[in-house]
């Protein structure tokens, strides 16, 4: 689990520039981040509008945090590295209520988290020189809590390639709204599990799930009946 690095992106208000921390943005929220290649792309405007489309599927209670508590996803983050003018008007063409993004026309905020790790390090963010658009995010979506990297997908380099810089395939499969609702359930229910098990420590009982060899796999019995 990794920090979040901070990053001061410009945002668009009104006409004016306004300059916001990353840090103070997802400050106590549970959110998800979800890199882009660049705005007006055909293939990244159609994963928006996946996202979109399936919007209040990330608000399942059971999704994020504690079992035992109504916690949700409080908002899905687009982030890509162009400017706050540029993302305006093609959130604005894309008619787009629900999801938001951060503008990241510099990269302080994709450069720094490439740089971090926490994902596949240094390939976070790749160059596409051969398609004209310089360096750019990878695809990938990324569950924050409180400003920690807690669990994320992304796209597969390609088994022919050694490298995600300059590809001539643009791979969106395992970053969709399904593949990220599905990330997000198969975590949700280890924790759960993980939860039972913890509180009934100590006591004569069957997991949930078998997870090997312990000193309670080994005591818990199953009364056939028969000895």
């Amino acid at each position: 689990m990794n920090l979040l690095p901070n990053a001061e992106l410009f945002f668009l208000e009104g006409k004016k520039l306004v300059k916001r921390a990353t840090q103070d943005i997802f400050d106590g929220k549970d959110i998800l981040l979800i890199g882009l290649t660049g705005a007006f792309l055909p293939q990244d405007e159609k994963m928006v509008k996946d996202f979109e489309k399936n919007y209040f599927k990330f608000k399942d209670t059971c999704l994020v945090g504690d079992p035992d508590q109504p916690n949700h996803i409080e908002d899905i983050y687009f982030v890509s590295m162009n400017d706050a003018y540029v993302m305006d008007a093609w959130w604005k063409k894309m008619k787009i209520k629900n999801c938001k993004y951060l503008p990241d026309g510099s990269g302080a905020l994709s450069l720094r988290l490439s740089a971090q790790g926490g994902m596949t390090p240094n390939q976070t963010v790749v160059e596409m020189y051969n398609k004209g658009l310089g360096k750019r995010s990878w695809r990938y979506v990324l569950l924050v809590e409180n400003n920690c990297q807690m669990c994320y997908v992304e796209e597969e380099t390609p088994d022919s390639a050694n490298t995600r810089d300059n590809l001539d395939i643009d791979p969106y499969e395992l970053t969709t709204a399904s593949e990220a609702l599905k990330m997000l359930k198969a975590r949700q229910q280890k924790s759960t599990v993980d939860l039972v098990n913890e509180k009934a420590k100590g006591e004569d009982y069957i997991p949930l799930i078998d997870l090997g060899q312990d000193a309670n796999n080994n005591r818990a019995k199953i009364d056939t009946g028969s000895e």
